[in-house]
């Protein structure tokens, strides 16, 4: 399609609905549903939300698979693309212990138009995905990824879908950094292709097509969708994303290209409005947002309630039991912390560093039980010991911080770094000192380290080139064990944070 016509004032998309209400022939409705990085959230669970003047918070019912699945069938009409972003794998322990096949069961019930292929996709192997992938209904797209045994893509490159006289072409994008993101031996049989080429050569196959309009379903995050509308807004229209978590409640508009995404954990459905002009490929004018999968008993959909609590009723008969209790809303940030701590405890080792994108969900104030520290911990990562010389461990702090990414931040246990981020700009020793258990960091020392093998396996996205070889035991201890064996010792959990990464310069 040609470039989006978003050259619209003000006061004209104010009043779009009376400029179109005598809709001419050549102007089409269309509407896209879409969400993303659901992560088997199929249970509806209780949120929270704060009142910005008194800080107070109002708890309710939002999420899950019923509801989601009754607000789409409330906004759906013959003029509706549905359209999922990825991540429905992890999330749940019921995802967990059917491989991810419970999550196809459920996105059966949506006539979904299309899916792309998200990294969690791949949690339990590419073999566990390729045979849940054989029991669906949908199309699963992923331009981009190929499988090295029959050197064909794991999925299709895009469709075209006819919707109310409007020619779409969908093409599906997977993440472009999935060997950073996931253990190496689940995508080994996995080759990335350029995301440029493949993006360009399906774009030309969508025009060639006579394509009305060209959606790009990415499950690649914000800033790379950002990145894609700069470089293809003479031809993509629209970006339905995932990945980041980002909750849109307006699209972003990048070079006229419209960019939605729908946050998280089914807490929103996003609904995109379309009039198209589809003589002139123009998109005249639209309207995106997001809707709150809040309760509602008049709209979620009591067949899918049932499927899905008889997939919870074994798993509850397990993961039900009490383990503890914390005395106040418990965060990511803090379990992040409070993790580390215990890991080196349980470990014996000097320090402990974790992903914070290995913790998956807060804890509100009250009892916890063990399917909530399956909700928080689902990967079920092994705990790795690795040694290394106190030189090595100041380059591998510097790395960090020089480069670090604010979406899967290290966690630290039993160290305090202290710089100076003014001096990181100026290409100086911007690292003031590092403490150790009380005791500044030996150059000369060998330490100790507790680590998950997510990091282990990705030490060189966190720490860069690590000069010295570095010696590393995998204790087969999984994670969430450990913090749950450390949450029962406990009894009562009293969130606090300290902070450990302290910037002189602020």
């Amino acid at each position: 399609m040609k470039k989006i016509n978003l050259i619209i004032s003000a006061f004209l998309f104010c009043f779009y609905t009376t400029a179109f209400s005598q809709q001419t022939e050549n102007i089409r409705d269309i509407t896209i549903l879409h969400w993303n990085d659901f992560h088997s959230a199929n249970m509806p669970s209780m949120v929270s939300r704060k009142n910005k003047d008194t800080d107070e918070k109002t708890y309710y019912i939002a999420g899950g698979t019923s509801m989601m699945l009754g607000l789409i069938k409330l906004n759906k009409d013959y003029k509706t693309l549905v359209l999922n972003a990825g991540d429905d794998f992890q999330g749940s322990p019921v995802s967990n212990l059917t491989r991810g096949k419970s999550q196809m069961v459920l996105l059966n019930l949506f006539n979904l138009d299309a899916f792309t292929i998200g990294n969690h996709e791949f949690d339990y192997g590419y073999g566990a995905l390729d045979s849940a992938l054989k029991t669906v209904n949908f199309n699963y797209l992923a331009c981009n990824f190929k499988n090295n045994k029959n050197n064909e893509l794991i999925g299709k490159p895009y469709i075209i879908k006819y919707i109310n006289g409007i020619k779409a072409g969908i093409i599906g994008l997977s993440i472009d950094d999935l060997m950073e993101l996931t253990i190496p031996d689940n995508v080994s049989e996995i080759t990335i292709l350029n995301m440029d080429s493949v993006i360009t050569e399906n774009i030309g196959i969508l025009k060639e097509e006579g394509c009305d309009l060209i959606v790009v379903l990415s499950h690649n995050g914000i800033d790379t969708d950002e990145e894609i509308a700069k470089k293809y807004y003479g031809d993509i229209d629209i970006i339905i994303g995932g990945h980041t978590h980002t909750a849109l409640f307006k699209p972003k508009i990048v070079n006229g290209v419209i960019i939605c995404q729908a946050g998280a954990y089914g807490r929103w459905l996003g609904k995109l409005d379309l009039k198209v002009d589809i003589d002139k490929d123009t998109i005249s004018s639209f309207n995106g947002f997001l809707i709150e999968t809040k309760f509602d008993s008049t709209v979620y959909d009591r067949d899918a309630q049932e499927i899905v609590e008889e997939m919870e009723m074994d798993v509850d008969k397990k993961l039900s039991l009490k383990i503890g209790m914390v005395t106040e809303d418990w965060d990511k940030q803090s379990i992040g912390q409070w993790q580390a701590d215990a890991l080196a405890k349980k470990m014996n080792t000097e320090m402990a560093f974790l992903n914070s994108g290995g913790i998956r969900k807060e804890i509100l104030k009250g009892d916890i039980t063990l399917k909530q520290m399956w909700e928080v911990n689902p990967f079920g990562n092994t705990i790795v010991k690795i040694s290394v010389d106190g030189k090595t461990l100041k380059e591998m702090i510097d790395y960090n911080l020089r480069n670090k990414k604010t979406d899967d931040r290290i966690i630290l246990s039993g160290i305090k770094i202290y710089y100076k981020s003014r001096k990181i700009e100026q290409g100086t020793d911007f690292i003031d000192s590092i403490i150790v258990n009380n005791d500044l960091l030996d150059i000369n020392k060998s330490y100790t380290i507790s680590t998950n093998n997510y990091m282990a396996n990705q030490l060189k996205k966190f720490f860069g080139d690590i000069p010295t070889e570095i010696n590393e035991i995998n204790t087969n201890f999984i994670d969430r064990d450990i913090f749950i064996e450390a949450i029962k010792s406990a009894g009562i959990i009293e969130p606090t944070y300290e902070q450990r990464i302290i910037d002189l310069s602020n």
